[in-house]
Formats: C-alpha cells, structure tokens, sequence
C-alpha cells in the first residue's frame, strides 16, 4: 500500500514537472515572437506602377510593416516624407521603395513632362501611368517631314494618361529627355503619332 502511494506521487510530481516546463516553454517563445515583432519596421511601398520619371504622389504610397533588421537602411522609412520626389528606377506595384530609386532633385533625370493628344486608336488598351512605351511618328495625308513610319523614341516613360479631351481624343503625357525635345516637337506638329507599349 505504501509503494501505491510512492509510485502516485511520483505521478502526481511528473505531471506538474511536464506542466512547469511547458508553461516555461509558453512563456519563453512569447517571448521570442514580441522580441521579433520589435525588430519590424515600417517602409514605403509602391501603391502603383512607378517608372523613371514619375512624380510621386501620395496615392502612390503605401506604408507597410516588414522585418528588416539588416536591410533596413536600404528602404525608405515611412517616416520621410517622398511625394514630389522622382523616380529614377522602375518600382512595381507592391515593391518596396528603395533609396536607390527615388531622387529630390526635380531635374536630376533632364526631362520635360510633355502632352500628347492622340487618336484613341493610336494608343495600346487601358495604358497607365507608369508604362515604359516607344513613340513613333506616322505619315498622315499631309505630311512633309517623313514618308514612312518613323522611330522617334524608345523606353520613355508615360506620366500621365486621360481617355479622351473634349474633341474626343486621349491626351497621354510622357517623360522625354531634353536632348530629344525638339525633334518631338517637330514631329508633334505635322505627323500621326503612335504609342507602343515597350516589352509587353
């Protein structure tokens, strides 16, 4: 009867031992997850399409929270203040904003927001901002400078889009270096011009 009881206490013990050290075990990785949940930062994220050129806007921006205790640095904080600042790399939808590719400097990539006003069947379906396209020039019935169709510029960047202006036609704004400016013009006004998307 004596060894009965031993042997029951000793149960008794074992349990509340394997208890004690689950609780311990609880309480330590409770513990690890609110140590690493205090490493997380918040960083801006790309709400849009952002290509080189483009003027962030504050419905370009999203604040997300990210574990990058390494890294960090690399990222814009969320804290900083970016709309207005330029793009100089290529962002895409939900990407972080490296430091690497964005500029405060309004001129720093040399090129002028320039308007198009388009036919709606010269421009690719449901394109947006933040596209990299190529712009070509097409002979129209009175045209002088150019016979054939004609390269004007490749991998620009379109800052703005609008479906149609009050003649019926799109007006799409596109980022294009100051070098090339004036040849644009030219071309802007006596030729048919036509946008094609770049690597679609």
């Amino acid at each position: 009867m004596h060894m009965k009881l031993n042997k029951l206490e000793l149960l008794k013990n074992s349990r509340f031992a394997m208890g004690l050290a689950l609780l311990i075990l609880a309480l330590g990785a409770g513990s690890l997850i609110a140590k690493e949940a205090n490493r997380t930062v918040y960083v801006w994220a790309s709400a849009t399409e952002l290509a080189p050129g483009n003027i962030i806007s504050a419905d370009d921006l999203q604040q997300v929270s990210v574990l990058l205790p390494e890294s960090a640095k690399s990222y814009i904080s969320a804290t900083a203040q970016v709309v207005g600042a330029v793009v100089t790399h290529r962002i895409g939808v939900g990407e972080l904003l490296p430091v690497s590719a964005i500029s405060l400097e309004p001129n720093s990539l040399d090129q002028r927001a320039v308007p198009l006003t388009l036919e709606l069947t010269d421009i690719p379906i449901g394109l947006s901002r933040g596209e990299v396209i190529d712009l070509y020039a097409v002979p129209n019935l009175t045209q002088k400078s150019i016979t054939e169709p004609a390269l004007i510029i490749e991998q620009i960047t379109v800052a703005a889009v609008s479906d149609k202006n009050n003649s019926g036609k799109a007006v799409v704004v596109v980022n294009l270096p100051q070098s090339i400016l004036l040849t644009a013009l030219t071309h802007l006004s006596d030729s048919r011009l036509l946008i094609v998307r770049s690597h679609y």
